[in-house]
């Protein structure tokens, strides 16, 4: 993919948003998404992209994207043909629902952003291409996003790297990784949290019982996906979800 020639937004929002102001990296990669969603108005990129783009490891990645999802500065739009997902849609959102309002724009602040202005941008500039932008991201708010869960892809992938046997229709598994889903994580992250345990804990007999979507899926995942394994990582195989 090429590198965009398009200049790139970092709203006033996600400046000085407290939650990430330790996370300089994260706000370049929405600067980087809003450079290329300047065309369309949405960001096609996988994680693989940005993670050579800016030399960072895939769950790296989608740690960042995730965050800016629950933040409410991205929308995320999965697009399915049949089971197999075929696109992921990032959408810059200009005013965001989550945003810290109180750890946002200082009103005191002189010369440069208006304190008046809700979201970022000075609504008395002039600029065509700036307003035209903006625009056509404030349309997406609108847009519904319920994306379809391929449980089975998921369940299917514990099975076959813990050699185990567990069902994608069970009412229990299904909601953990719906829980899951509706914080942001994709099925790249439930992939990945799969392989760091199972590299941890297959072939020990004291943890292996804990390769379990009740263990796996629970209110641990994300520590799980951030954690380092122990044992050498088993490659995930990303041939099916490039886009995450």
């Amino acid at each position: 993919m090429e590198q965009p020639s398009y200049y790139s937004i970092l709203t006033a929002d996600v400046r000085y948003d407290p939650r990430l102001k330790r996370m300089a990296d994260c706000k370049v990669l929405y600067s980087e998404i809003t450079a290329l969603s300047n065309k369309w108005g949405y960001c096609t990129a996988s994680n693989s992209y940005f993670a050579k783009l800016y030399d960072r490891p895939v769950p790296t990645i989608s740690k960042w994207i995730n965050l800016l999802i629950k933040l409410g500065y991205l929308r995320s739009e999965l697009i399915y043909d049949g089971k197999e997902i075929k696109q992921r849609k990032l959408y810059p959102i200009s005013n965001p629902i989550n945003a810290d309002v109180k750890g946002g724009i200082n009103a005191d602040v002189k010369g440069g952003i208006n304190a008046d202005v809700k979201g970022g941008i000075n609504a008395d500039v002039k600029d065509n291409s700036t307003r035209v932008n903006t625009t056509s991201i404030n349309k997406i708010m609108s847009i519904s996003d319920k994306p379809k869960i391929d449980y089975a892809a998921i369940v299917d992938y514990l099975n076959q790297q813990s050699g185990n046997h567990y069902r994608s229709t069970t009412t229990k598994t299904r909601t953990l990784i719906k829980a899951r889903v509706k914080e942001g994580f994709t099925i790249d992250d439930f992939k990945a949290v799969i392989d760091h345990q199972c590299a941890n804990w297959k072939g020990d007999p004291k943890m292996e019982r804990y390769l379990r979507p009740e263990t796996l899926f629970g209110t641990k995942f994300e520590g799980y996906l951030n954690a380092e394994p122990q044992r050498q990582r088993r490659p995930v195989d990303n041939s099916d979800y490039s886009y995450f």
